[in-house]
């Protein structure tokens, strides 16, 4: 048992976090796409990406130039910075304000451009306004200015690679047909048909706001209406308008939220959640469901039945708690396989999770059958099984905390009570099997007198 909390330890402390958003950026390092704990390599070469940059180029100073990521297969995602050719600083900003629809800057770090939830229909061509240092000195001719690109064409295949551009020579000053894109003017993010409603700030917004991209049949950008229920989330003061029904024992009577000397917002209605804030929710509720089943209930299971049998109810504690880890588990499971689906490839996290959950199943239906094979090799195997289960999964929630705390910015306090957990366990479990072994050793020695 102490082995098993001890590797948890060292491959759980192994892991490094790296930086994503919710605003569906991702990291701020070049090359450095994380999806799930099991990161994909980037593929080689540059996949048929090319990176150009628009007149005056690299040459004048303060000039606001258009960069174009383009290439022969739409692209999801990318991240774009300039650097001087040592690589110690970066060069340039990016107007934020002129970017097309699915780009912004990096809300993290502002020298990067990237890309926002609009982008994950798929883009073919992005031109991105960049700001070329308005110091003359960070410009010098002959000095050169390289731009590092990634490019994220699917979940496991990406590209990363640099373009570099000599200050003073005619490549430097760009190509004079580039121009910048106009500016996009972004769909209203409520789903509906008939119109209304208020415009998102950009595409991105109004796709993480419930928009599903899909235009109207006549053509346009789809106009939904605001229902009452996200119309009064949008407005905390927002009061539904009260209507007039006729009855038989009293006409024109008034029925709403409204009432005389203020109003109130109706909460017996909730508004759908959108398929982004299903995940999170999913997320969240797995998270919480594994967490109860492998740091609190399992252990204490295990440690009942090994230190705690002089209790009566010991048996009757390591049973039923151990059926509530596998009822958890298989929730748990559940619930985010109906958010992600079977289609999203499985990383480490998702793999080691599947193994979990298969040994959870061979544990419960031994125990139906455990009259079936002798007590002694019962025992053994339950005990094997049961340690090698439980280690798979503390150690899936040191790592399923990790994403966490990636995905969700305000989940980071997860992580650290996770390693809290763990750590509790590795002194508790110490402490009881060293006592165990003094009591034994004891016993040894009076048995010997």
């Amino acid at each position: 048992m102490s082995i098993a909390i001890v590797a948890i330890a060292v491959f759980g402390l192994s892991i490094v976090p790296v930086d994503a958003y919710s605003s569906v950026a991702g990291s701020c390092e070049h090359a450095g796409v994380v999806h799930g704990i099991e990161a994909a390599p980037p593929q080689k070469g540059d996949g048929g990406y090319k990176l150009r940059i628009g007149h005056p180029g690299v040459n004048v100073p303060g000039a606001t130039v258009p960069v174009v990521l383009t290439g022969s297969e739409p692209h999801k995602g990318f991240l774009v910075y300039a650097v001087d050719d040592e690589e110690t600083k970066p060069l340039g900003a990016w107007d934020n304000a002129a970017m097309p629809d699915g780009c912004q800057a990096h809300p993290q770090c502002s020298h990067a451009a990237t890309h926002d939830a609009f982008h994950n229909t798929g883009i073919t061509t992005d031109v991105l306004p960049w700001i070329a240092p308005a110091d003359a000195s960070d410009l010098p001719k002959q000095s050169i200015v390289k731009f590092k690109v990634t490019v994220v064409r699917d979940y496991e295949t990406w590209f990363a690679f640099e373009q570099t551009f000599v200050v003073g020579t005619e490549e430097g000053a760009g190509e004079k047909g580039l121009k910048l894109a106009a500016a996009g003017m972004a769909p209203r993010a409520n789903r509906g048909t008939n119109g209304g409603g208020v415009r998102a700030p950009s595409k991105g917004a109004a796709v993480l706001g419930g928009w599903d991209g899909k235009s109207k049949p006549g053509g346009g950008e789809p106009a939904p209406v605001i229902q009452p229920h996200e119309r009064a989330l949008q407005d905390p003061l927002a009061v539904a308008a009260p209507t007039k029904t006729k009855t038989a024992k009293n006409n024109n009577k008034v029925v709403g939220s409204a009432r005389a000397g203020g109003g109130r917002k109706d909460l017996a209605t909730k508004p759908p959640l959108n398929d982004r804030e299903r995940r999170r929710a999913a997320r969240l509720a797995h998270g919480l469901a594994m967490g109860a089943a492998w740091l609190v209930f399992a252990p204490s299971a295990a440690f009942t039945a090994r230190h705690g049998r002089k209790n009566k109810w010991w048996f009757k504690y390591h049973r039923n708690a151990n059926a509530g880890v596998a009822l958890a588990t298989l929730a748990g499971a559940a619930l985010i396989l109906d958010a992600r689906g079977w289609s999203t490839p499985w990383g480490m996290h998702g793999k080691i999770g599947a193994t979990v959950c298969a040994l959870v199943a061979v544990q419960t239906l031994g125990g139906f059958w455990r009259k079936s094979f002798s007590r002694q090799v019962w025992a053994k195997w339950h005990r094997i099984v049961g340690i090698g289960t439980w280690a798979l999964g503390a150690y899936n929630c040191t790592t399923g905390a990790a994403m966490l705390s990636w995905m969700e910015t305000d989940q980071a306090w997860e992580r650290r009570v996770v390693w809290t957990l763990v750590f509790a366990w590795i002194a508790v479990g110490a402490w009881a099997e060293n006592r165990r072994r003094r009591k034994v050793h004891t016993l040894k020695m009076h048995h010997k007198v």
